[in-house]
């Protein structure tokens, strides 16, 4: 029986250490040029304006760190798509996952003597438990990994639209 497949996911992607020493510095730098702006603007009070357009970059760089990940499965399309700021969508790799080359959960250590064109870390951490990838070729670049975290549903979704030899070295017997 053939059924629609439709699933769709949002991770939010955890600030790390490097993440907040960024938000830091940026921070630290805008209200720094913002103070000495505002010192200035009594002599020239263009600079107030200056000022005012600092704060304002400082909140717009110190937004794009706030970083979320859509996954969509219709049928045997997989989209990953990366949200930057709840503005900015930028779609990272479609494919079918009837062209996987491979699939699976990830292992860092599987993955470092292999060469990839892009790599794709589209989940919340790296650290995260249940990370699962998958290797296709995009619409316009080679080879890619996609590390993902992976929902049941999704993951159901994406075991039923494999090819069958891949499900049956993963999961053993094919699926009826």
């Amino acid at each position: 029986m053939i059924r629609d497949i439709f699933v769709e996911e949002i991770v939010k992607k955890k600030k790390g250490p490097l993440d907040w020493l960024q938000i830091i510095a940026i921070a630290l730098l805008c209200l720094g040029l913002a103070a000495g702006l505002l010192f200035l603007g009594m002599f020239f009070p263009f600079c107030w304006v200056l000022a005012g357009i600092s704060v304002y970059f400082g909140y717009f760089f110190i937004s794009r760190r706030s970083v979320e990940f859509e996954y969509s499965l219709t049928n045997d399309l997989m989209d990953v798509d990366k949200i930057i700021a709840k503005r900015t969508r930028k779609r990272l790799i479609s494919a079918s996952c009837k062209n996987f080359d491979d699939f699976g959960p990830y292992h860092p250590e599987e993955h470092t003597q292999k060469q990839y064109e892009k790599t794709y870390f589209a989940c919340d951490s790296l650290k995260s438990d249940h990370l699962w990838y998958f290797v296709a070729k995009g619409s316009n670049e080679g080879n890619s990994l996609v590390v993902f975290n992976g929902s049941q549903r999704l993951l159901d979704g994406i075991k039923e639209q494999i090819p069958r030899h891949m499900y049956q070295e993963l999961f053993g017997r094919a699926p009826q």
